[in-house]
């Protein structure tokens, strides 16, 4: 059997259209948090390329129960307008029953070229699909909400 804790996809996996993508989507599950570490800036070929690996990566994994998506940006988080745009419609797509996470948090350190300028973008994109998001300048903290959502979802009193 495959421990699934050792799945690993990445966008780079992904053969590309006429154009190349701009921009890097590694993805990883731990435990209940499933990491995606997005180098950036990105363009719209990137996002196609990740809702391909994403996808993939979900269907073998098959992630249970309830958990958490951490996007941790690295270097840029500037999209194209038309990046910005098809990571929309992509998020708003209906997902297969359990592909799903409970919440998504994006971790844009104040060294992240545009983070302040993306973050409200990517915020509006979660409100919209009314799921719960924050944005964190660390890992810990974006890790401390992960686990509150997760306990919250099951019914238990967060710490």
């Amino acid at each position: 059997m495959m421990n699934k804790n050792n799945l690993h996809s990445s966008t780079r996996q992904v053969p590309t259209g006429q154009f190349k993508a701009h921009g890097q989507v590694d993805i990883q599950m731990e435990g209940d948090l499933l990491h995606y570490i997005a180098t950036g800036p990105f363009n719209k070929e990137l996002v196609d390329c990740l809702a391909v690996a994403q996808l993939n990566f979900l269907q073998t994994a098959q992630p249970t129960g309830a958990w958490v998506s951490i996007c941790t940006m690295r270097e840029s988080a500037v999209t194209s307008p038309e990046g910005l745009g098809r990571y929309n419609e992509i998020m708003r797509t209906p997902k297969p029953a359990g592909l799903t996470p409970i919440a998504t948090a994006f971790v844009i350190g104040p060294e992240v070229e545009g983070g302040k300028l993306m973050a409200p973008h990517y915020a509006k994109i979660y409100a919209d699909i009314g799921r719960p998001f924050q944005t964190f300048a660390t890992m810990a903290e974006a890790q401390l909400w992960a686990q509150a959502m997760i306990r919250k979802s099951v019914g238990q009193e967060p710490d």
